[in-house]
């Protein structure tokens, strides 16, 4: 018999894993305040961004992602005292900022990628392989950096490439009197409004961050599997003390069954004794008496539509006669005729089935007791 070989699509499940992992700590975040979710999200750190004109410079201070204090034209070429001064204005020292610097549009070279989402883990070497390709740069002659957005319900990526060439870069700083060891990040003009603002990244750190994020993403999505296996084992473990909770009910109920079954055997038993007491003070049973019989004896699936007590012969026997309708027709003459009260008990004519009542009819006599063997058979 051949066998069924399942093949798991890993990349497949590390995408659906990143996806809902980044979904989950979008949500998980919403409950924190912006701030915190800035500084959680390596957004929180200030920027200051040097805006690069022909003989002045603009410093802006971006406070996480949003606000933004400006500073007045700086002209000349002794930009770094200006920088501190400014930041002190604002009560930030330089160690705590990223600085970078804005170039014009012209200066950058946007290139976009469209990549299947298995492919998230291994897009820098690819990004990369690609610029080498298929482009007429050297790495040693830029500076390149890209940004990756989902596309088509999350089953694409979109990669954003930037290229500067690094003179343009060097020439920029030359006119500031500074090196591009003091620059965190260069970004530009927006190209189009349908595009991400080009920004190259010169250290590592936001890299990390972004790292830091992805994983905290891949960790909030495996621990919502925890979560679920910890909420079924609760559960199981809720229906099991539930069950044994019922099965202690049951063998109480049980107990207490019993002794109500007792109770009934106990109660049935003195209402033969009384029946045998009833039949002992009375010299003769009346007809209440062996109509209760009658009852008694009879099974629980038959009925009776006439019962006559006759009386005739020349020892003044008295009959019984009993017509009407039952499941088990044939056995009740022997069921009659094991009666206390009853002998001689015969079928006056044939059983027969009624189709309407759904029972055999039946007629049948039987001879009642004389006192004297009523108290015999009592005993």
């Amino acid at each position: 018999m051949p066998k069924l070989v399942v093949r798991l699509p890993i990349n497949r499940v590390r995408s659906l894993l990143r996806r809902f992992g980044t979904w989950w700590l979008k949500e998980f975040l919403d409950l924190f305040p912006e701030r915190i979710v800035e500084l959680l999200a390596g957004g929180g750190k200030n920027r200051l961004v040097i805006l690069v004109d022909q003989d002045r410079a603009v410093l802006e201070l971006h406070r996480g992602y949003h606000a933004r204090v400006a500073s007045p034209g700086i002209v000349g070429a002794n930009v770094l005292p200006a920088i501190d001064e400014f930041l002190r204005s604002q009560g930030v020292e330089r160690r705590d900022v990223d600085v970078g610097i804005q170039l014009p549009k012209e200066s950058v070279f946007c290139r976009q990628l469209l990549l299947p989402s298995e492919a998230i883990d291994a897009i820098a070497a690819i990004v990369a392989d690609d610029l080498a390709r298929k482009t007429p740069f050297k790495s040693s002659d830029i500076y390149t950096d890209y940004a990756t957005l989902p596309d088509d319900g999350g089953k694409k990526q979109i990669v954003w490439q930037w290229i500067t060439r690094r003179r343009h870069v060097e020439d920029a700083l030359s006119r500031l009197d500074m090196d591009v060891e003091t620059l965190s990040f260069v970004t530009f003009e927006r190209n189009e409004p349908d595009q991400p603002v080009p920004f190259i990244n010169l250290r590592s750190g936001d890299r990390r961050r972004h790292a830091w994020y992805e994983k905290a993403s891949v960790a909030l999505a495996c621990s919502v599997i925890v979560l679920a296996l910890l909420a079924t084992g609760i559960k199981y473990w809720s229906q099991q003390v539930a069950m044994d909770d019922l099965a202690a009910r049951i063998a109480t109920v049980a107990t207490k069954a019993r002794q109500v079954r007792a109770s009934v055997d106990r109660l049935h038993e003195e209402k033969n004794a009384l029946m045998r007491l009833r039949l002992r003070r009375q010299e003769e049973p009346g007809l209440i008496d062996l109509w209760n019989e009658a009852t008694r004896v009879l099974p629980s699936r038959s009925w009776l539509t006439e019962l006559r007590l006759t009386e005739g012969g020349e020892k003044h026997e008295e009959k019984i006669s009993m017509s009407g309708f039952s499941s088990a027709a044939p056995s009740l003459v022997g069921i009659v005729d094991g009666s206390p009260l009853f002998y001689g008990a015969g079928l006056t004519s044939p059983i027969a089935f009624d189709a309407r009542e759904g029972r055999e009819r039946f007629a049948l006599d039987a001879k009642v007791r004389m006192p004297d063997i009523i108290k015999e058979a009592a005993r």
